[in-house]
Parts: structure tokens; sequence; C-alpha cells
């Protein structure tokens, strides 16, 4: 069973959870929506190696709706609220 895994998908699984140091170490409020798309990004990393184990089809629409969907969704509400702060003159400009 473990034989099914994917190495490309292990790796990207371990780089994203490596990557959530970074992105908890440094949150802040003006970042709290970049912050969920990465998190969803890695809920979408883990339900991707999930799959192979159990409830394949259920992991692969977590993957596909919520690990690349809905954090498509909040990363483009992300940029839209930063766009806005920094041309209202706002925090970062």
């Amino acid at each position: 069973m473990l034989a099914d895994l994917s190495p490309l998908e292990v790796t990207a699984l371990a780089v994203a959870l490596v990557g959530l140091i970074p992105v908890i170490t440094q949150y802040r409020d003006e970042t709290k929506l970049f912050a969920a798309g990465y998190v969803l990004l890695v809920v979408g990393m883990v339900a991707t190696n999930v799959e192979v184990f159990f409830l394949g089809s259920v992991f692969n629409f977590i993957e596909h709706a919520v690990g690349i969907g809905l954090a498509g969704v909040t990363f483009f509400a992300a940029a839209y609220v930063r766009r806005k702060n920094v041309i209202k003159g706002g925090e970062g400009s």
C-alpha cells in the first residue's frame, strides 16, 4: 500500500509542511488571507497523499475543491484586499 504513494507527491507534501514554518512564525493580521490560502494548499497536499489509502474519491474531491479551488479563491481575495489597501495608501505602501 505504501508503494502506491507517488514520490513526487510525498516530496511536495514534505516541502509544503516545511513551508508552514515561516507562514506560521511570520503571521500578521495583514497576511491572514495569504496564510489561509497556503494552509488550504497544504490540506490539498495531505488529501492527495491520503487518497491512496482510503476514500479515494472523497479525498480527491478535497484535494481539488479545497486544496486547489478554494485556495485559489482565497489567494484572489488576498491579492484584491492587498491591492485595495495599497491604492488607498494604507499599510505597506
